[in-house]
């Protein structure tokens, strides 16, 4: 297999069938398309939801936390704590652990939540840090969604534009590479998206305004989450290409990499189902959060349409940011 997520079809021949005995307090269980565990707690439920970094450098203390705290409030929960788990390569200087701890307790801090836990360790056979998270959350046991309530007829909202994390990673891992197509103002917009890197306002505004399903945008971009909500619900979707918003700095560094901005790893950005699009969207501007409608959910199959071309929409087989760090290095 190839360096990215495991292919679907390999996740359901040979982990999904591995998942000891199905508890009767376990609400929403592991599936595809499922970023989020629900366990019954009497009048609230525990969210729970792990994630690794491993393409990031520069902010990877950063990305570590949002991405596990992403997915909770992709679920409509509040963040409580996380737990760290940290394996760096041999010649590790104890002032680089401190520098990604610091990252992560600004995080945290930000959040409002605490880091609860974990292990750190020099690890053989690595050629960088490798962080992984376990987020944990509460919510009301009437408040909180899903990744698999999409239904067909509901819009599909996407909240601040595609390749948000990809394009921050990018253009501080590969600046000087940037530079000679784009200008440094360029680049440092380019940067400033890792401050956009959080989905938990929305998560909080979508889950008070309609919201039916939510799933927060990593690996394989907007067209893996569309194609993962559309899974966890048994539906198909829909997407218009020229409704998805790409910010400039990210149609620029697609283009000198040849990267496609809609298959980038884009935590920071939410994709929402619901029956009322433009309110939710209204909802959103309100809280200064930017959303646009970029399809909806129908009966069956996948589609995109670009221009006046409908063409077949298959989950990309791994996300485009993994060509340019296996090509170029980091």
């Amino acid at each position: 297999m190839k360096v990215g997520k495991v292919p679907p079809k390999v996740l359901r021949q040979y982990v999904f069938g591995n998942l000891g005995r199905t508890r009767e307090d376990v609400l929403v269980h592991s599936s595809f398309g499922e970023d989020c565990s629900v366990i019954d707690f009497g009048d609230e439920v525990c969210v729970l939801s792990t994630d690794p970094i491993t393409g990031a450098v520069q902010d990877i203390g950063r990305l570590a936390v949002n991405i596990s705290c992403n997915d909770i409030a992709a679920s409509g929960a509040e963040p409580v704590g996380i737990l760290v788990t940290i394996l760096a390569p041999e010649g590790t200087e104890p002032k680089d652990l401190g520098r990604i701890m610091e990252q992560i307790d600004d995080e945290a801090v930000i959040l409002g939540i605490e880091v609860l836990g974990g292990h750190s360790e020099i690890t053989a056979g690595i050629d960088r840090v490798i962080i992984s998270t376990t987020a944990v959350g509460r919510a009301k046991k009437d408040s909180y969604v899903s990744s698999s309530g999409a239904k067909a007829g509901h819009d599909l909202v996407l909240t601040k534009g595609a390749g948000l994390e990809g394009t921050a990673i990018l253009a501080v891992d590969y600046a000087d590479l940037l530079a000679l197509t784009m200008t440094t103002e360029e680049i440092k917009k380019a940067q400033a998206f890792i401050e956009q890197i959080s989905v938990v306002p929305e998560g909080r505004t979508a889950v008070k305004n309609g919201a039916e399903a939510m799933h927060d945008v990593t690996e394989g971009g907007i067209l893996g989450a569309a194609c993962e909500m559309a899974a966890a619900s048994q539906v198909g979707v829909e997407i218009w290409e020229e409704e998805v918003l790409v910010h400039p700095e990210t149609k620029a560094i697609c283009r000198y990499f040849d990267i496609d901005p809609l298959a980038l790893v884009s935590s920071g950005s939410m994709m929402i189902a619901t029956c009322d699009g433009e309110t939710l969207i209204k909802a959103l501007k309100e809280e200064g959060i930017s959303a646009c409608i970029i399809g909806r959910f129908v009966e069956e199959g996948n589609t995109i349409i670009r221009g006046k071309k409908r063409e077949a929409l298959t989950a990309p087989e791994r996300d485009e940011i993994w060509k340019i760090l296996e090509k170029r290095g980091n």
